[in-house]
């Protein structure tokens, strides 16, 4: 979800559009999902120029999907599949919140019948909560002003590439706009101009449907609130927290995202993120050129590059898994694509000599792959690694030993370990907590420092858990980076040692 307080009549975004009952011949349903395909293409194209650059390039990865899908669709129509059957059976798999998308704009270009939040609204006044069965981030991006919160369904398991991180939520929360999820059931039994209440600045969303006037004006009142606290926030927390021995670094994953003044650091440069819209892998010189832009903004801080995180929920074109093991992911992923590695660890090489630069290894398995990386960097810079698999937990002594410094990626590694969704794990569950306890352990009997940077560190409860299990760092999102640092500000170190205590028990 995205923190915040929503009130507003509620506006109904449709299903998809009904399919064609009869289908034409090969030919007709061919050149109407061709047709499709260019209105698809074309839509997210003059999106991505409509869109500030950091939105923009959220989308760019959605142009290479439908062009990818585009003749895998073609190809079933031309065995005897209609248009609508193609698109439905080429998307049923939805592997991220883009390709949602995709499959929504085909579908509408099908129907001759594109769709928008604006024509829903014609006639209509005040503040709105969009309410809709799939949230998919070009209805977030094309969203007016006065649509002041979305409440989304979810069956509880959890949304293709996770609820908290899809392309959906991060440009609502970007924009400063309120993200609930519910169940289905509840999401369809609202009705049109119902009026909609939300509430998600607590660790569990809340959500009145047609609340009382006591309701109303205490939300009004909490709203006006948190409206006027925003401001000030970031100066209050200009102060490190020498106190609790942590360091609040930021997550960035553009080269146009927002640097706080008080942060201590970049904990994790998203790479992957920053060049997902190119179609094939980006040279030396744009790397280099990135790295330097972005580290422009930081002066002295510390900049920690992660090393390409491709592979499963974050496909990259031009970085995928080979034929005898498709299903590879992170560093194991890069060393097959023994180029792209190289060329991704010369850039970072070459601007250590400007910045501070260290570099991070995704979805470590054992030391050698830090051997590996270190000798690739000609121990050049330092290398860290990525504890969030399985395997990494069981060997984080010899892990610990190879690597420079430790950096906890809890949404992955308590997915692993509990076979859930990343989107669904809870983090402050007592067995997940003790893999913290145990990674922090093994990495401080190394003289390792250890950052955590999953979604539990942008939770302002959950970072008072990390603080008292003993780490030395947290890295947040930059919308979050305030709040967190300021509900760690007054507290000490006892009480979070006693707040870990009582999660862990």
């Amino acid at each position: 979800m995205v923190d915040g307080i929503a009130i507003g009549r509620a506006v109904k975004w449709s299903r998809d559009p009904e399919p064609r009952v009869t289908a034409g011949s090969p030919e007709d349903e061919h050149a109407r999902l061709a047709l499709a395909v260019r209105r698809a293409s074309r839509g997210v194209e003059q999106l991505v120029r409509l869109l500030r650059p950091v939105e923009a390039e959220l989308f760019e990865p959605e142009i290479l999907i439908l062009a990818e899908l585009a003749p895998l669709m073609l190809e079933r129509v031309d065995r005897g599949a209609s248009a609508d059957e193609a698109v439905h059976e080429a998307t049923s798999h939805t592997s991220s919140d883009l390709l949602l998308d995709a499959r929504a704009r085909l579908l509408d270009g099908l129907c001759h019948a594109p769709r928008s939040v604006e024509a829903l609204l014609e006639g209509r006044e005040g503040d709105r909560v969009l309410v809709i069965q799939s949230l998919t981030p070009s209805v977030v991006a094309l969203l007016p002003p006065r649509v002041v919160g979305i409440l989304a369904a979810s069956d509880g398991k959890g949304q293709a590439g996770g609820e908290a991180t899809s392309h959906a939520v991060i440009l609502a929360r970007g924009r400063g706009i309120p993200v609930a999820y519910a169940l289905p059931e509840v999401v369809l039994g609202v009705a049109d101009d119902d009026l909609i209440l939300l509430d998600t600045t607590g660790s569990v969303a809340s959500v009145w449907l047609s609340p009382g006037e006591s309701t109303v004006a205490d939300g009004r009142r909490r709203l006006d609130a948190c409206l006027s606290g925003r401001a000030p926030e970031e100066a209050k927390v200009a102060v490190p927290l020498a106190h609790l021995g942590l360091e609040v670094h930021v997550n960035i994953g553009s080269l146009y995202e927002h640097f706080p003044a008080s942060a201590e650091g970049i904990g994790l440069l998203r790479t992957e993120l920053v060049f997902s819209g190119h179609a094939s892998a980006p040279s030396e010189v744009e790397q280099f050129a990135a790295l330097r832009l972005i580290a422009a903004s930081v002066g002295n801080a510390p900049v920690i590059v992660r090393l390409f995180d491709a592979g499963g929920d974050k496909p990259l074109e031009w970085l995928k898994g080979p034929a005898g093991s498709p299903s590879a992911r992170g560093v194991a992923l890069l060393f097959t694509h023994p180029v792209i590695l190289d060329t991704q660890l010369r850039a970072i090489v070459r601007a250590a000599e400007h910045v501070r630069v260290r570099v991070l290894l995704p979805l470590v398995t054992c030391a050698g792959d830090v051997e590996r990386i270190r000798a690739l960097c000609h121990g050049k810079v330092d290398v860290g690694a990525m504890v969030e698999t399985p395997a990494a937990l069981e060997k984080i002594d010899e892990v610990a030993a190879a690597a420079d410094f430790i950096c906890i990626g809890t949404n992955d590694l308590f997915a692993s370990m509990t076979g859930q969704d990343r989107a669904d794990t809870q983090s402050l569950d007592a067995s997940a907590l003790r893999m913290i306890e145990r990674v922090i352990a093994g990495a401080h009997a190394r003289v390792r420092k250890v950052t955590v940077c999953g979604e539990m560190a942008g939770d302002p409860h959950g970072a008072q858990v990390l603080v008292g299990l003993g780490v030395d760092a947290i890295s947040v999102a930059t919308t979050r980076f305030a709040r967190v640092k300021l509900a760690l500000r007054d507290v000490t170190i006892n009480a979070c040692r006693a707040v870990a205590r009582r999660a862990l028990s």
